[in-house]
C-alpha cells in the first residue's frame, strides 16, 4: 500500500502542476492573447477554464485519499479491479473507432463544403491511424 500511495502522491504534484500552469495560460490570455487573436484566445481560454476544475477534483480527491486510510484503499481496489480494467479497456477500443468512423463521416459531409476542413480531417485521420498502429505495435512487444 505504500508503493501506491506514493504513486498517488506523484499524480497530486503533476496535477497541482497542471492546475499551476491552466492558471497561468488563463491570465495569458486575458493579458496577451485576447487582443491580439481573440478567437485563438477564446479557444484556449475555455480548453484552461474548463480543465481547471477537473484539475482541483483530482487535486482534492487525491488529497483527501492521502489523509484517509479507508479512502486509499478503496481508490486502490477500484484502479486494480480486474473488471474495471477490463470496462475501461473496452469503452476506449469502442470510443476510438466510433471518433474515427464520425470523423470520416465529417470529412464526406464537409468536403461538400469546404475542401480546407475536409482535409483538415483526413489529417486527422492519418494521425489516428499512426497513433494506433504505434500503440499496437508497442503492446504487441511488450504484452
Amino acid at each position: 500500500m505504500e508503493e501506491y500511495k506514493k504513486k498517488i502522491q506523484k499524480k497530486l504534484v503533476i496535477m497541482r502542476i497542471i492546475g499551476i500552469l491552466l492558471l497561468l495560460v488563463i491570465i495569458a490570455e486575458k493579458t496577451f492573447l485576447e487582443k491580439n487573436a481573440p478567437v485563438y484566445a477564446g479557444l484556449l481560454g475555455g480548453i484552461a477554464v474548463g480543465m481547471l476544475p477537473i484539475t482541483i477534483g483530482y487535486c482534492v480527491r487525491f488529497s483527501n485519499a492521502l489523509k484517509d486510510e479507508k479512502k486509499l484503499k478503496e481508490m486502490y481496489i477500484q484502479q486494480t479491479d480486474e473488471r474495471n480494467k477490463e470496462i475501461i479497456k473496452e469503452t476506449m477500443q469502442t470510443s476510438f473507432f466510433i471518433a474515427f468512423f464520425v470523423t470520416v463521416l465529417a470529412i464526406l459531409i464537409s468536403a461538400a463544403f469546404s475542401k480546407i476542413v475536409a482535409m483538415t480531417l483526413e489529417i486527422s485521420i492519418v494521425v489516428y491511424s499512426l497513433i494506433f498502429a504505434g500503440v499496437s505495435a508497442y503492446y504487441n512487444k511488450k504484452l
